[in-house]
C-alpha cells in the first residue's frame, strides 16, 4: 500500500507537520548536545593530561650560566627520563641533594634558577623531564599514578653517581610536581623537607572547581564523563589522586608556597594541606596579588629566601 494513503491525525492545519518539526529539532539538539559534549570532554581531557612539550632549554643553561650533567633512567614500563645535575657550589658546604619536580607543561631546564639557588646554599640539585615532558618518553602525565616510580628510580640512579654522596634529602616542586612529590613522601624516609609551590591536595577537587568556572557550571555534569575519558586515554582516575592522604603518612617538614590569585589550583588546596599536618610539621605562605605561575616564575626574593633558609634548616645547618 502506497504510504502516502495514510492520512495523518486529525487536528488543526500544520499540526502534524509541527510535531515532526518538534521531533526533529529535539532529535537534532540531542545529537548536537552529544557531539559537543564528546568534543568538550576530549578537550578537557587532554587540556588535564597532554601537556605541550619544551624540549628545548638551552636558554635557560645560557641564562644561568650553568652547565648540568646530563643523565637517563628508564621508568618501570621501558620509557626514557631525561634527567639532569648541578652540583652544589665548591665555595659552601654541602648540604645534601635536593630534587626538582616541575609542573605541567614545562621542563627540567625551566627549573634551572630554582637549582643555581639552591647550589649557592650547598644543595646538590637533581632535576628531570617528568614523563610525556621534554625530552623524556609518554604522552600523557597521570599525576603521580606512573611518577611516584620514576620519581623512586631517578633518586637511585642520582645517588649511584654522586661523587660526594652524603648530607640529607630534599624536595622542591611546583604544581603538578607536587602532587608527584607528595604521594612519593610516605616511601622516601630520606626525604627530611619539602618545599611546594601552588600545591595540589586532590585533582578531583581541582577539577570540580575548573568545572565550576566553565560554561556557567554546565562543565559539572560532564565530570564522570570526564573520569571516564582520563581512564581511557591515561590510565588512571583523577580521585585516586589525593596528595593530601600522603602527607598523614611522611615525617618530613612542608612549606607550602600559594599565590592568593591562583585560578589554577585554588589557595584552598594548600589550606587543606596544611589541615592534615601534625603540629609543628606544616607551614604555609598565601602571598596575596600572585597567581598560578607568578608564585613559581615571580616568586618575590624575600619568600624565596624563606624557602630556600627552610630547606637549608632542615640539613642542619
Amino acid at each position: 500500500m502506497n504510504p502516502r494513503s495514510f492520512p495523518l491525525t486529525p487536528g488543526p492545519p500544520g499540526h502534524g507537520m509541527t510535531a515532526m518539526t518538534k521531533a526533529f529539532r529535539l532529535q537534532f539538539l540531542l545529537l548536537l548536545g552529544l557531539s559537543c559534549g564528546s568534543c568538550v570532554t576530549r578537550r578537557a581531557t587532554d587540556f588535564l593530561t597532554l601537556p605541550r612539550r619544551v624540549e628545548n632549554g638551552d636558554h635557560w643553561v645560557k641564562e644561568t650560566r650553568i652547565r648540568p650533567v646530563r643523565f637517563e633512567v628508564t621508568a618501570g614500563d621501558g620509557i626514557r627520563l631525561s634527567a639532569l645535575v648541578v652540583e652544589a657550589s665548591p665555595h659552601v658546604r654541602k648540604l645534601g641533594t635536593c630534587y626538582l619536580f616541575h609542573g605541567f607543561g614545562n621542563s627540567k631546564e625551566q627549573m634551572l634558577p630554582t637549582a643555581k639557588k639552591l647550589s649557592a646554599a650547598g644543595f646538590r640539585c637533581v632535576a628531570w623531564d617528568s614523563r610525556g615532558h621534554g625530552k623524556s618518553g609518554g604522552d600523557r602525565a597521570t599525576y603521580g599514578t606512573r611518577e611516584v616510580d620514576d620519581a623512586r628510580r631517578v633518586t637511585a640512579a642520582a645517588r649511584k653517581i654522586d661523587t660526594t654522596p652524603g648530607g640529607v634529602e630534599t624536595v622542591w616542586a611546583y604544581s603538578m610536581g607536587t602532587a608527584v612529590a607528595l604521594q612519593a613522601l610516605p616511601s622516601w624516609p630520606e626525604a627530611k623537607a619539602a618545599v611546594l609551590l601552588a600545591p595540589i591536595a586532590d585533582l578531583e577537587g581541582i577539577l570540580r572547581y575548573q568545572a565550576g568556572k566553565r560554561y556557567s557550571g554546565a562543565m559539572t555534569a560532564l565530570l564522570p564523563v570526564v573520569r571516564t575519558s582520563v581512564r581511557q586515554q591515561a590510565g588512571f582516575d583523577p580521585r585516586s589522586i589525593r596528595p593530601v592522604d600522603a602527607v598523614r603518612h611522611t615525617d618530613a617538614k612542608l612549606l607550602f608556597i600559594h599565590g592568593s590569585n591562583d585560578g589554577t589550583v585554588p589557595p584552598v588546596q594548600s589550606a587543606r594541606l596544611l589541615d592534615a599536618c601534625r603540629p609543628g610539621q606544616g607551614k604555609r605562605l598565601l602571598l596575596l596579588g600572585l597567581g598560578h605561575g607568578s608564585v613559581m616564575w615571580d616568586l618575590p626574593e624575600t619568600a624565596g629566601d624563606q624557602a630556600v633558609a627552610f630547606l637549608v634548616k632542615a640539613a642542619g645547618k
